[in-house]
């Protein structure tokens, strides 16, 4: 990103671009309860049925709407749904899939072997694979007779290519190859337990797979006519899950370091080049690909899902619950189905409907800047969407009556952000955003916050919800104040002590990616620290994310102000300069440009 230094006073047009790029539109639209611990989830994309394994059974999602018991059974371990025959195949601890019909929902039972687990189906030859113990049991579809095809390493992975007709086989730490007769034709060994996951493209036959650190991290290549290994791409960091688009033959693989950071690492697969690696809060789970928008969706360990933009490698977070396990994706609506394994529920993102913009006060889905001068002015400095401004507008007078302002998001369930402002005799006013650039009539929504000492927007605590507030009160003790999603409160919340050590909060917005609003706070030192929620109502283990900030007079978070999809800081400087520290996800510190100068005559920026 160029530098660029703007006065207050001038048209900020044309240094940076007066277009950003436009926001990625995938939002959480239903979560739906299913039962305990979900752990599978399968889409028949023609149906638009969704099926989830539980401890139970198997919930049934029809679209978005609440889910039922397709079928009750021994704690599966496993789902797969056969678009062509609409049958669903459950793998069941007691040695048995279960296969149901999609219409009728009868059950047959058939016996597969011990311990059965992953599922997959290949719709062209209607032939199911089941990983047992021994290895895979392969179940004809129309007859329901079995084969089996012993493996002395079992089978942690079945991929079928049905192009072929072949299926991969991940058997501990080797790649097995079934011919269509189901029978071993091939096999890859590149050492002992060598091999992590792997990934198939129909169209190119081509077969990916990740690499054990000790044998040199990477991706390697299979090709899919005579089965042998002919390319490598090395990785500087341990790899673990891959997913392949088949439209696009980008391969997208997850960091699997046992630092808290994790990372997805996109490659072309046609050069074996590296294009980009993607910081994520934290190792992945699951990957999944919509080749219709050339998305891809990484499942955070812990929550949060970190959507991937194929054609700008733009990324966004989104909260889906605790522990998202398992996700599958309907490609005719092009929504994604979360299996959330801590909080009994799937989540449902919608790829058409987009996440609210935090500070897009004028509706031009860019972040913008409120600012304060001496006379009680209030301005807007709309954001390009690229790190830059437009043209500043007067949005406002008298405001030099308030002690506290306040960007909290949208308070009012409106969709648009609203300010919440505190004067002198401890009222808390609401000014809804009209949307526009302007309000809509104040409301009062509180008396004594003037026994705060600090008032911060933070958004949604528990992700996913309504916008929050943190108020320090003079002991040190910081509460959460939760929104309603109507303009008023819930009960409040104490959610820690000993905050007066910091000199100043701010809400930035989802900063290290998981999903999740969070809060920075300076001490005394000078250090910024990095508070995010867990979505819970309690916090992950706080993180530095920058040194010398002391230097700084006013922090504020106004959200991804440069269009990268990560959250940003803004920083003003005792010479009036404002600095925008562009955030990268994860733990990383954010790197700094000045977009601004003259900005000390603002007696608040928010």
């Amino acid at each position: 990103m160029r530098t660029v230094a703007v006065g207050l006073g001038l048209a900020l047009v044309g240094s940076l671009g007066l277009v950003g790029s436009p926001a990625i539109a995938d939002a959480v639209t239903d979560v739906v309860p299913v039962g305990t611990k979900p752990s599978a989830v399968a889409v028949n994309s023609v149906t638009g049925k969704a099926y989830v394994a539980t401890d139970y059974g198997v919930s049934v999602l029809d679209g978005v709407a609440s889910a039922g018991i397709l079928y009750q059974g021994d704690r599966p371990m496993d789902v797969a749904v056969n678009e062509a025959t609409n049958k669903i195949y459950v793998s069941e601890t007691d040695g048995s899939v279960a296969v149901v019909d999609g219409v009728s929902r009868a059950v047959a039972s058939v016996p597969v072997g011990s311990s059965p687990g992953v599922v997959a189906v290949n719709p062209v030859t209607n032939k199911i694979y089941v990983g047992v113990k021994s290895g895979v049991t392969i179940i004809d579809g129309s007859t329901l007779a079995t084969s089996s095809v012993s493996l002395a390493g079992g089978a942690q992975d079945i991929v079928v290519n049905p192009a072929t007709g072949k299926v991969y086989v991940l058997s501990g730490g080797t790649i097995q190859v079934l011919g269509a007769g189901g029978t071993v034709t091939a096999s890859v060994n590149i050492g002992a337990g060598g091999i992590l996951a792997l990934a198939v493209n129909p169209g190119t036959n081509k077969i990916y797979f990740t690499t054990l650190g000790r044998y040199g991290a990477g991706v390697r290549v299979i090709d899919g006519t005579a089965d042998t290994v002919t390319d490598t791409m090395p990785s500087a960091n341990l790899v673990g899950q891959l997913a392949v688009n088949p439209v696009t033959n980008t391969v997208y693989v997850a960091g699997d370091s046992t630092s808290i950071d994790g990372f997805v690492q996109v490659i072309d697969g046609a050069t074996k080049k590296q294009v980009a690696q993607l910081r994520t809060a934290s190792r992945i789970r699951d990957i999944v690909i919509n080749p219709a928008n050339n998305k891809a969706y990484a499942s955070l360990s812990g929550r949060g899902v970190m959507v991937v933009d194929g054609d700008t490698l733009r990324v966004s977070s989104v909260f889906t619950g605790q522990e998202p396990i398992d996700a599958a994706v309907n490609a005719a609506t092009g929504q994604v189905y979360v299996a959330n394994n801590n909080s009994s529920s799937v989540s449902i993102i919608d790829p058409d409907v987009a996440a609210p913009v935090k500070n897009d006060f004028n509706g031009d889905a860019h972040s913008d800047v409120l600012a304060r001068d001496a006379a009680g002015a209030l301005w807007l400095y709309p954001g390009n969407g690229s790190g830059g401004w437009l043209p500043r507008i007067q949005v406002g007078v008298g405001w030099n009556v308030m002690t506290a302002l306040v960007s909290p998001g949208d308070f009012d369930g409106d969709a648009l952000p609203d300010v919440l402002a505190g004067d002198s005799a401890g009222v808390l006013w609401l000014y809804p955003g009209n949307g526009s650039g302007g309000w809509l009539p104040r409301v009062a929504v509180g008396q004594g916050w003037n026994a705060m000492t600090e008032i911060v927007g933070i958004g949604s605590f528990y992700g996913g919800g309504f916008a929050d507030v943190a108020a320090r009160d003079a002991s040190g003790t910081l509460w959460l104040y939760r929104g309603d999603g109507r303009g008023g409160w819930l009960p409040r919340m104490w959610i820690g002590s000993g905050w007066n050590g910091m000199s100043e909060l701010t809400g930035v917005a989802d900063f290290n990616g998981d999903g999740v609003t969070d809060l920075a706070a300076r001490d005394s030192s000078g250090a910024l620290w990095l508070y995010p929620p867990n979505g819970i109502g309690g916090w992950l283990p706080r993180q530095t994310i920058g040194q010398g900030w002391n230097v700084m007079n006013s922090l504020t978070g106004p959200g991804d102000f440069d269009g990268d999809g990560r959250a940003d800081i803004l920083a003003r400087n005792p010479s009036g300069e404002l600095w925008l520290y562009s955030g990268a996800g994860g733990t990383a510190w954010p790197s700094a440009t000045r977009v601004g100068t003259g900005w000390n005559g603002m007696t608040a920026i928010l």
